[in-house]
């Protein structure tokens, strides 16, 4: 065996190895956010779930802002120098100023915005949600780029940890709202509750991954965090927004109740998605290295490979979760949730027929393209408003589940033009 076979060899394991680490994260999130929207529901009702899957989506949204993309420039920029540990401390010293300051403007536009959405989506209580998130939009941009420096430094495990341990915390913070009888427009808070439990060992990451000298090319940094943030902010936003769009605008079109039911069966799905978020941040590191040296036809073949898996996967995945919804019902014991089980299908079966692609969706970011990205994904976004526009007033909820995989469609025709174009990538 050549000795590039044998790197291959190695890689390959580890891949598989931080891979498991990360599916079992997802099984972690799967249980945690299931448990928290069935303990929401069959306490609260349908109501208060949609209040509070509509203040999820004003936060995701407004979250990316707050992080401004400095995340993945970090991620990019580890990436392709890790074992430098001089270039790694320079990188984080550099990101820190951008980060701290976006973050504290974004949390006072987040806590501003409380009234105009709630006004929006004629829901009051979505306020007092908004108001006990706040907090929480704070620490969640800066845990973001603790994260991306756990994932640069490709400690996938300690990644997995981490990612666990944020859910398990939101249970804890449910807890803490029902216990202190805060009241359901006050579910939110336990995001305010985790991200700043959260936020204290991933502060010890950061300063573990900083011990090496700082060269004073951080503030260069600093600016090439920021320009590199303000080109893909764009898509990071975009890209949530496009995530939540359906409930937003169902929220527009129809009352909290079937909100609340769709927006059951969108978090089943999203459990679903999360695999292939997990395969994501895993191929990301690497397709920021490949890229960085020109070795896409090496490239390629990681790709090809890691398609022909991820559809396999994918297709038991979503077979299972449809033929397990109906457990989740009986659990849930609520009649009016049974309304959610074809828009879960329509769901589940977009999220499979784009699943071979989704790992490499930010490949245009690691190739140092992210102005592109944040096109491609406003692309998607009105794509899934014109498509969501079109079929909820006469469908209903399946009518946005349908808008919603027809859009993941297209988002996979776009990706494979621009990373032919732009980076030279057969996908």
């Amino acid at each position: 065996m050549s000795a590039i076979e044998r790197l291959r060899a190695a890689l390959s394991g580890r891949f598989q190895r931080d891979a498991l680490w990360n599916f079992a994260s997802v099984a972690v999130l799967g249980v945690c956010g299931y448990g928290l929207n069935f303990l929401i529901g069959r306490h609260w009702g349908a109501a208060p779930l949609g209040v509070f899957n509509q203040t999820l989506a004003a936060y995701i949204f407004v979250s990316q802002a707050a992080v401004g993309g400095i995340n993945l420039s970090v991620l990019r920029a580890m990436s392709e120098r890790r074992e430098d540990r001089g270039h790694v401390a320079t990188v984080i010293a550099g990101a820190l100023p951008p980060t701290l300051f976006l973050a504290s403007v974004f949390t006072l536009v987040f806590y501003l915005l409380r009234e105009p959405v709630a006004a929006l989506l004629d829901s009051p209580q979505v306020s007092e949600g908004i108001a006990a998130a706040t907090p929480g939009l704070f620490f969640f941009a800066l845990n973001k780029v603790g994260m991306s420096v756990v994932n640069g430094a490709q400690r996938m495990r300690a990644f997995a940890i981490y990612t666990s341990l944020r859910y398990v915390l939101m249970v804890a913070g449910l807890g803490v709202v029902a216990w202190s009888d805060m009241g359901p427009g006050r579910i939110a808070f336990l995001f305010s509750f985790a991200e700043g439990l959260l936020f204290v060992p991933l502060a010890l990451e950061v300063a573990a991954q900083m011990r090496a000298p700082i060269a004073p090319t951080w503030r260069t940094w600093s600016r090439e965090h920021l320009v590199y943030g303000v080109k893909s902010m764009g898509s990071g936003m975009l890209m949530e927004l496009n995530s939540r769009l359906d409930v937003l605008m169902l929220g527009v079109f129809l009352a909290d109740g079937p909100v609340g039911v769709y927006s059951f069966a969108a978090l089943v799905a999203e459990g679903v998605f999360q695999l292939l978020v997990v395969l994501q941040n895993n191929y990301n590191p690497l397709l920021a290295q490949h890229l960085a040296a020109g070795r896409t036809a090496e490239l390629e073949q990681l790709i090809a490979k890691g398609k022909r898996v991820t559809y396999w996967l994918m297709l038991g995945v979503g077979a299972a979760t449809l033929a397990v919804f109906p457990v989740f019902l009986w659990v849930l014991d609520r009649e009016e949730f049974a309304a959610g089980w074809l828009p879960l299908a329509l769901l589940v079966g977009g999220i499979v027929a784009i699943a071979g692609y989704m790992p490499f969706l930010q490949v245009l970011l690691m190739a140092n393209q992210p102005a592109w990205h944040t096109r491609l994904m406003f692309s998607v976004v009105l794509l899934n408003a014109y498509f969501n526009a079109l079929l909820i007033p006469s469908f209903g909820l399946s009518g946005a589940a349908g808008a919603t995989a027809l859009a993941m469609l297209g988002s996979v025709l776009m990706l494979r033009v621009l990373a032919r174009r732009e980076v030279g990538l057969r996908l």
